[in-house]
């Protein structure tokens, strides 16, 4: 099977983004397809640990569950650093990376890559 990538580039709060790319994570994972998700721009607040919304879904579960069946999940370092998100911050089994390094591996390991931004 192949490896699907998708960049998220809005914020867990903004809209349905960020739900929308884990469903698509889901199913992909679901026909044994690789799953690797990049964050960039406000999409870094997907990672972000302690999130409680009351009134939308709790992407950091979602993204627990999608990292226990193989899913990777990468984040922007100076998007973090511009938000003020910390190292350690992070919900654990994510990473804080860059652009460079991790997007561009991510890319260059995927057959399919998907942007989800506003």
């Amino acid at each position: 099977m192949g490896t699907l990538t998708i960049q998220i580039r809005s914020g867990t709060m903004m809209n349905m983004d960020t739900n929308v790319a884990v469903k698509l994570a889901r199913a992909a994972l679901d026909k044994g397809h690789g799953v690797k998700i990049f964050g960039y721009g406000e999409g870094v607040t997907l990672v972000k640990d302690g999130q409680d919304p009351k009134r939308f879904p709790n992407v950091g579960a979602e993204l627990s569950e999608l990292m226990s069946r193989g899913a990777e999940v990468i984040v922007c370092n100076t998007c973090t650093t511009a938000r003020g998100i910390k190292r350690g911050e992070e919900i654990a089994g994510t990473a804080i990376g860059s652009i460079t390094n991790d997007l561009s591996r991510f890319v260059s390991e995927s057959d399919r890559m998907v942007t989800l931004a506003r």
